[in-house]
């Protein structure tokens, strides 16, 4: 399925990025995994602020929006290509990222694939919690997530500070992360399962279906049930190599 306008791509490969490269938040629809060669960067995305060292490897899951900052002079990734994921990605350590770096040089997918399984066997790191507003995303994503302003009243703050910090930080107002994330955990349903449409919009905190409907048009460009005409293709992977199924 093609990735639709608008949303960025992730070039694969190896790229070397030259010092102060900055990315401010975007939106990726495809999943894919960047290993880090050299360098150190810091992500802030739905899972939260992470920071990325030489060696690290960071998946980017589906649908994701995230803003990148670097914190070395140059960078040295590798991106590989990854099946869909419906989780909010994550950093993980300890990988033989230079076989990786070998592998890709032949074949990415190869080296996707090898990802994969040494992933298996790692846990995801904590994201950053240097901050209210790292501890406020943690709490956004969730479906049930509590009003910003009773969360800055328990931690004593203003809701008006707590939402200029976040804001300085994320790159988003918190109101908009925690919309965002609603509308995407509602379209990974649509996608990847046939419950009715308003089952889900109840599930995923909506008002109503056409709540979710506009939310999720607004995160992606088409309306649930354009989706739903589409996602068969999407979920079951078709087109994609066997290295890369789920």
């Amino acid at each position: 399925m093609a990735t639709p306008h608008g949303f960025r791509t992730a070039r694969r490969g190896i790229e070397r990025l030259a010092p102060g490269y900055a990315l401010p938040r975007h939106q990726h629809y495809e999943a894919y995994a960047t290993v880090l060669l050299r360098g150190r960067f810091e992500q802030c995305s739905y899972a939260g602020r992470m920071r990325i060292a030489a060696g690290d490897v960071l998946v980017q899951p589906t649908l994701d929006c995230h803003a990148d900052r670097m914190l070395s002079a140059g960078l040295t990734v590798l991106r590989l290509p990854w099946p869909r994921d419906e989780g909010r990605g994550g950093v993980h350590a300890g990988c033989d990222v230079d076989m990786l770096a070998r592998l890709a040089e032949r074949d990415v997918l190869e080296a996707a694939a090898a990802l994969r399984e040494q992933l298996a066997q790692r846990q995801v790191l904590p994201s950053l919690m240097e901050d209210p507003a790292d501890a406020l995303a943690a709490v956004l994503v969730e479906p049930d997530a509590m009003a910003i302003g009773a969360w800055a009243e328990r931690i004593g703050l203003a809701r008006e500070t707590v939402s200029r910090g976040f804001g300085r930080l994320y790159g988003v107002s918190p109101i908009r992360f925690r919309a965002e994330a609603r509308a995407r955990a509602a379209w990974l349903r649509i996608t990847g399962q046939r419950e009715p449409l308003a089952a889900i919009a109840g599930d995923c905190g909506f008002a109503d279906q056409a709540h979710m409907t506009r939310a999720v048009s607004r995160l992606t460009g088409a309306a649930p049930t354009a989706w739903r005409g589409k996602s068969h293709s999407f979920k079951t992977g078709a087109g994609t190599d066997a290295r890369l199924a789920p």
